[in-house]
């Protein structure tokens, strides 16, 4: 299925890639649920047990290890991890 690229207003893409929304730092296994996270930046080598991408599709991304410094993009909804240290990213979107 192709994306629409053009699904948020020029604000709101500036902002969320610029943290705007606010960032949420995970250290241990508690759930992440109810934000919307534009971008997670890995402090630490990480491994997610949870990592669900409302914009995706395929294989999930979890059970492996994303090395720190690793900048990942997308529309998450749901993050837990089973090991590292992340920072996430969020929003509120603007859908035009």
């Amino acid at each position: 299925m192709a994306k629409d690229f053009k699904k948020y207003d020029v604000k709101s893409a500036n902002n969320f890639a610029l943290g705007q929304g606010g960032t949420v730092v995970e250290t241990g296994t508690t759930a992440l649920t109810g934000l919307n996270v534009y971008a997670i930046q890995m402090l630490a080598d990480t491994v997610f047990s949870t990592l669900t991408d409302a914009g995706a599709s395929g294989d999930a991304m979890t059970g492996f290890t994303m090395l720190a410094g690793t900048i990942i993009y997308g529309e998450f909804t749901a993050i837990t991890l089973t090991s590292g240290k992340i920072r996430a990213y969020t929003g509120t979107a603007s859908p035009t």
